[in-house]
C-alpha cells in the first residue's frame, strides 16, 4: 500500500518500521495520518514474516498529537463538527497495547496528547534526552482521566498532578515515574532502538510463538485501575458526575475548535494558555 502522510518500510529482517511523516507540523495526528497508522499496523500484523514494530517520528519531533487546525476546519467544515474526529478515532493505547507482536516506540522531541499516548502505549519506549511528555490539552479542559494509560503505568498520583495541571515533563523524569524504559543520547537512539528489536526477532526465531504468548499473559494481568461498582454510592455518584461533565466537555470542546477556525490557532491557544505559570 501506498502511504501519504507516513513511511512503512522493513528495515530488517523481522522488523516493521512506521514512520510518522508530517515534519512540516511536528507529525501532528489528523484523520488520514490516523487512518494511515491504522493499516500500516494491520500490514504489520498480516506480515507473517513481521515480529517487532517501530513508531517514530520525522523531523524534530514523534508527534505533537492532535492538529487543532485540522479540528477547527472539521468544526466548521463537517456535519458532525470537531467530533467527527473522536467518532472516528481508535484509542492507541488499546490498540497498541494489545497488538500481537512486540512494539517499540522510537522518541525525540516532542510526545504530546495522542503522540504520548501512542509512545507510552508501546510495550517498549526508548527515548532520547530532549524528549518532552504530557497532556497540555488538559489546560483547556480537554481531557478526562479515563483516556489515557497512566493510571496503569504511573500511578493516581503523578497522575493526578499533571492531569490538573497540563504540566510537561522530561525524558529523565518519565523513566523514574516507569513510562518508559530507556534514555540516550539522541545520537544513539537509533541504535538502541534496533538492537532491542533484533533481540526481539532473536528469541522469537528460536521459540516462535513466544512474543504473543509471553505478551499476552503479561497484559491479562493489569486490570483497569479503578473499578465503578453500582454497589458503591460514591462511584453511583461519580457516574452521574462524569456524564454531566462530558456534556460540557463536549460543548467547551465545540466552542475551542471553532475559535481556532475562524480567530486562527496561535490567537486561541495562547488565549487559553493565559493565566499559567510554569512548573517549578
Amino acid at each position: 500500500m501506498t502511504y501519504e502522510f507516513l513511511i512503512y518500510d522493513r528495515p530488517e529482517d523481522g522488523i516493521a518500521r512506521i514512520t510518522l511523516n508530517r515534519p512540516q507540523s511536528l507529525n501532528a495526528m489528523h484523520l488520514p495520518l490516523l487512518y494511515e497508522i491504522y493499516e500500516a499496523a494491520k500490514e504489520a500484523e498480516e506480515d507473517p514474516t513481521v515480529v517487532a514494530l517501530i513508531y517514530r517520528g520525522a523531523g524534530r519531533a514523534f508527534s505533537v498529537g492532535r492538529d487543532f487546525k485540522y479540528s477547527g476546519e472539521l468544526q466548521t467544515g463537517d456535519p458532525e463538527g470537531w467530533a467527527a474526529w473522536r467518532k472516528r478515532y481508535k484509542d492507541f493505547g488499546r490498540q497498541t497495547w494489545m497488538f500481537p507482536k512486540a512494539t517499540i516506540a522510537q522518541v525525540h522531541g516532542y510526545a504530546l496528547g495522542g503522540g504520548h499516548n501512542l509512545a507510552v502505549s508501546c510495550d517498549i519506549t526508548v527515548c532520547a534526552t530532549d524528549t518532552k511528555f504530557g497532556y497540555p490539552e488538559a489546560r483547556y479542559g480537554l481531557l478526562t482521566g479515563g483516556t489515557h494509560m497512566w493510571n496503569w503505568l504511573m500511578g493516581p498520583k503523578k497522575t493526578k498532578e499533571f492531569l490538573f495541571t497540563g504540566s510537561t515533563f522530561d525524558a529523565a523524569e518519565a523513566l523514574t515515574f516507569g513510562l518508559i524504559n530507556r534514555v540516550v543520547a539522541p545520537e544513539h537512539l537509533q541504535e538502541s532502538v534496533t538492537e532491542i528489536a533484533r533481540n526481539i526477532v532473536a528469541i522469537e526465531r528460536k521459540n516462535p510463538g513466544y512474543i504473543r504468548a509471553n505478551k499476552y499473559l503479561i497484559n491479562q494481568r493489569h486490570v483497569e485501575f479503578m473499578t465503578m461498582s453500582s454497589m458503591n454510592p460514591e462511584g453511583s455518584e461519580e457516574r452521574a458526575y462524569q456524564a454531566e461533565y462530558t456534556a460540557q466537555l463536549i460543548k467547551s470542546q465545540a466552542e475551542f475548535y471553532t475559535r481556532v477556525a475562524t480567530e486562527g490557532m496561535r490567537e486561541a491557544l495562547d488565549d487559553l494558555h493565559s493565566g499559567f505559570t510554569s512548573r517549578t
